[in-house]
């Protein structure tokens, strides 16, 4: 079992081109040694910033870089101790590390990519790793700083906690859970997004956030955004409803820009749009009379200096065992099984913490299988279903799924009339890719998109035409509720 230890050898800049071993010894620099005996938390730390980790290096060609992953080594942005204008690069072996303005690794040298200096600043980057113990004590030190600084509750506290491990891997993850937070007191709201920014990677603060504002940022770098009471325009909601899953992009003037990053907003207690709350876990905030003492900000450096160093160092132990895999017992909706498998992914070394996220999304799902939206999702996976068994030919046109979703719809006491074009989107939305041909858009019921359409039917408790093809190995899974055979 991992436990979180890290080798702690400062070196000096004169030893830094021995760095192909990357053990470090300790450092006989006496302002090294002075920074030291400060603070007794500096002694868990498990490296010291450094000069050049290769003078050689320096008269060469640069690549910048916002962190790189090899077999054997991870390269990731820190904070400059001396300039919070300015980063510095980690270098990551699997049992020490560096930290240096240039980093050599082997035959290219890297430096941090070019950042607006006032976006370095309002950005939360750790200085180094710490060491974290093991994941429980972890999470439940993630947990403790929770209740004991927001008056919430126990399930809601837990997942805020899940939310924060997985902003550390968001490049590990098929989609980024976002939150949408709700509460009377604003106060209270605001401390925890200002809590949040102390445990989240590269989080950001932002009082203000409009669709064109956030897409100035750098979100190839997933960065964490916290935003307080945005006002919801047309494409802010566009973007807070579509930017979560890993690999989709934005057009912007001719670029096509990363938008997938995680997102932590804070609503009060305005009524959130649908599409908005599909797509986000809503935390509720309790409505106790009894306010929890303000955060001071010299309480919320203490707990970024330890809490930034601790995450850091969990990344690099455990970002190449990051797996999403099947959680079983669970009977959720497609987007709440994405969110419990991603949530549970970031939980390495524990697999009853891991397992724990499920109960706690339980009234999620609830919510969301309230909503309009599911019962056309559900009509339409029956249509495809009952294509899918007569298998009259590969394709399927998006016209006669929604003439199917419309028959079915009205068997349920129905009366709206969905067109092809809703019908199509919602497709979209359930991962059901269309293709274009002369005649229309078009569903391909191949293999794949057999066994995704079972699988999202047995999580909507879809029931028609379930049974009329008993010799269907997709039914006789889903008749026995064994969707781990689909995954």
């Amino acid at each position: 079992m991992n436990s979180g230890r890290f080798l702690f050898v400062p070196k000096s800049t004169r030893e830094a081109r021995q760095m192909s071993t990357l053990h470090m010894r300790k450092a006989s620099n006496s302002k090294q040694k002075r920074k030291s005996s400060r603070s007794p938390r500096r002694e868990k730390r498990i490296l010291s910033s450094v000069g050049i980790a290769n003078p050689r290096a320096a008269v060469a060609k640069c690549i910048a870089t916002a962190g790189e992953s090899f077999p054997n080594a991870t390269i990731d942005l820190v904070a400059d101790p001396s300039d919070s204008y300015r980063l510095n690069l980690l270098l990551w072996d699997g049992s020490s590390a560096t930290v240096a303005p240039r980093i050599e690794y082997g035959r290219s040298t890297y430096e941090p990519m070019a950042l607006e200096p006032t976006l370095v600043r309002t950005m939360q980057w750790p200085k180094c790793p710490i060491e974290y113990g093991s994941t429980r004590n972890l999470f439940d030190s993630v947990l403790g700083l929770i209740t004991r600084h927001v008056e919430i509750q126990d399930t809601s506290a837990r997942l805020l906690t899940y939310f924060v491990f997985s902003t550390w891997f968001p490049d590990r993850l098929s989609l980024a859970p976002g939150l949408a937070i709700l509460g009377p007191a604003d106060g209270e709201g605001v401390q925890l997004l200002r809590l949040l920014r102390c445990l989240c990677r590269r989080s950001m603060l932002l009082a203000e956030a409009s669709h064109a504002s956030l897409l100035s940022l750098p979100l190839h770098l997933s960065p964490s955004l916290l935003v307080n009471r945005p006002m919801l325009t047309r494409p802010l909601r566009s973007f807070l409803s579509t930017s979560n899953r890993r690999g989709l992009g934005t057009v912007k003037r001719g670029k096509v820009l990363e938008v997938c990053c995680p997102k932590a907003v804070y609503f009060g207690m305005d009524e959130i749009p649908q599409d908005i709350a599909s797509v986000m876990i809503q935390i509720p905030l309790s409505s106790a009379t009894a306010q929890p003492s303000v955060l001071e900000d010299g309480t919320l450096n203490d707990i970024t200096a330890e809490l930034q160093g601790k995450m850091l160092a969990y990344r690099l132990a455990n970002y190449s065992r990051i797996r999403i895999s099947h959680l079983h017992g669970m009977n959720f909706t497609h987007q709440t099984h994405e969110f419990a498998i991603n949530l549970a992914a970031c939980i390495v070394d524990d697999a009853e913490l891991a397992r724990g996220v499920v109960p706690l999304l339980k009234e999620q799902d609830d919510h969301v299988r309230g909503q309009p939206d599911r019962k056309l999702d559900a009509a339409i996976l029956g249509a495809v279903l009952a294509c899918l068994h007569e298998k009259k030919s590969d394709w399927v046109q998006v016209k006669e799924i929604t003439a199917l979703a419309n028959t079915l719809l009205r068997t349920q006491g129905e009366i709206v009339e969905y067109r092809p074009e809703e019908v199509g989107h919602r497709l979209d939305g359930l991962s059901l890719g269309r293709t274009r041909q002369n005649e229309g858009m078009f569903l391909l019921l191949g293999r794949d998109t057999s066994r995704l359409v079972h699988r999202l039917a047995l999580g909507y408790g879809v029931s028609w035409d379930v049974n009329s093809v008993p010799a269907c190995p997709d039914c006789k899974a889903l008749r026995s509720g064994a969707n781990s055979v689909l995954m």
